[in-house]
């Protein structure tokens, strides 16, 4: 997995160099992978997901990342004179991991499938839920538009993937979706990683523009770096296994998420300063999260 991960990057870093593609192209992928592809991954693996009081202190952990993503853009922001925009982007595109597509191949052959469950309860319960609720509300009050309280509601509501969440949780009761729709609805958002990737690759900006230098490097050091530090000691106050403890850190330096980087793009939230963080956070993660683990 780790290989296609590089792979459809790769891949799409070549096309963006070599070759002409529609200036549409990024937008319809965005449209595709936040709409569709995010949705039917959520409705398959959720209603599968068991959860018990181990669960807690990986979802925990992704909040916390969250909080400090969004504490330290706002005390930055304040104080260096950053844009709404800045703000937005590094609380959504530092703030929330890319805890499954890169987290579950990660964390799978580090730890093995019982390993993969307690990442998959980090992911679903944690950054998807901060995604879907919290990421929402952060797309929206950054975005520089006035809004009320009833237009926030209303687009975390109907947003796809919030949509699907709530879906799969009911989905529980019946143990998932009917066979007939399973292996379809899992085909489809098998799309989601080779995808994603592939329009990183598109977008993946190594030259951001100076004026963004600071605000980059400093997402990039909380991301990779300071998150898993704090989830790390934060273990401390918890009853947690050494296992559980060691993915939870490892999940908190996992690079940006991609939707995350999307739908600050799709906001207006900087998006040069959203590719930029993403595409380092990308691939400087490959040689932070090996760290990681050694020091673990």
């Amino acid at each position: 997995m780790n290989v296609l991960l590089i792979l459809c990057l790769l891949l799409g870093i070549f096309v963006r160099r070599f070759i002409t593609f529609p200036e549409q192209l990024v937008p319809c992928f965005n449209w595709w992978l936040i709409s569709i592809a995010l949705p039917c991954v959520i409705l398959t693996l959720i209603p599968h997901t068991r959860f018990d009081s181990s669960s807690l202190f990986p979802v925990l952990s992704m909040w916390l990342v969250f909080l400090g993503a969004l504490i330290l853009a706002v005390v930055a922001c304040r104080f260096a004179g950053w844009s709404r925009e800045v703000c937005g982007v590094l609380i959504l595109v530092a703030g929330i991991g890319n805890t499954s597509f890169m987290g579950y191949p990660i964390i799978s052959g580090y730890y093995g499938a019982d390993g993969l469950k307690t990442a998959v309860i980090a992911d679903q319960l944690g950054s998807f839920i901060i995604l879907s609720t919290a990421g929402v509300i952060v797309m929206a009050l950054c975005s520089g538009h006035q809004v009320s309280v009833k237009q926030v509601t209303k687009r975390i509501i109907t947003f796809p993937p919030f949509v699907a969440l709530v879906a799969s949780l009911l989905l529980k009761l019946t143990n998932g979706l009917p066979d007939v729709l399973q292996s379809p609805v899992a085909s489809i958002g098998a799309t989601m990683t080779p995808l994603a990737l592939f329009t990183v690759g598109l977008q993946i900006q190594l030259r951001p523009p100076r004026r963004l230098f600071i605000p980059l490097l400093a997402g990039t050091i909380w991301k990779l770096l300071a998150a898993p530090v704090l989830v790390l000691f934060a273990s401390l106050l918890f009853p947690v296994s050494t296992e559980v403890r060691n993915i939870s850190v490892l999940q908190a330096g996992m690079a940006p998420m991609i939707a995350a980087a999307i739908m600050a793009q799709r906001a207006g939230l900087k998006p040069e300063l959203a590719t930029a963080l993403q595409s380092y956070g990308i691939l400087f993660s490959f040689v932070t999260i090996v760290g990681w683990h050694g020091v673990l």
